[in-house]
């Protein structure tokens, strides 16, 4: 279905990343709830977590699991890693396909550990989000040091698994 010819509030996101990927809104939805989108073509490897009522196109994968197993944001953050490593860059717009996709290995430390994994880290991100609007070269230190604590507690999970 054609955006133009079903105009409404709910998002289809696409393979894009700008704009959080969103391509533009419709009067219908597919999937209500809370969801890891990743990017199939283009951008591939490019995670986005997703909660409310949207959509999706043909070049973008969903994930939707088991939340008494895993955290979607939880997985989200977990995948912002993991994801790019696994992306077939041999075609000129890069490549992760669903087969590709689930061959990622994941650690899964309890519930209650996942909660404060993801509490602190969107802790953190709003706090980079407030501190860099208007100031760009802040905006990359506080996405590399939001970046280098990330990877820390999930390289620290992986050794503490291993």
């Amino acid at each position: 279905m054609e955006i133009i010819e079903n105009p409404g509030i709910y998002p289809v996101y696409s393979s894009q990343t700008k704009n959080e990927g969103e391509l533009g809104r419709i009067g219908t939805y597919d999937f209500d709830g809370e969801y890891v989108t990743w990017t199939t073509d283009g951008y591939a490897g490019t995670v986005f977590y997703r909660n409310g009522k949207f959509n999706i196109t043909n070049v973008c994968g969903l994930l939707d699991v088991n939340k008494e197993i895993v955290l979607p944001k939880y997985l989200y953050y977990y995948l912002t890693i993991e994801a790019p490593k696994y992306a077939d860059k041999t075609f000129s717009n890069g490549k992760l396909m669903s087969n590709v996709m689930k061959e990622i290995k994941i650690s899964f430390p309890s519930i209650k550990t996942q909660e404060k994994i993801v509490k602190v880290l969107d802790n953190f991100e709003a706090i980079c989000k407030d501190l860099n609007i208007g100031l760009p070269v802040e905006e990359v230190k506080r996405q590399q040091q939001y970046g280098y604590y990330r990877d820390a507690i999930f390289n620290y999970l992986e050794n503490e698994t291993k």
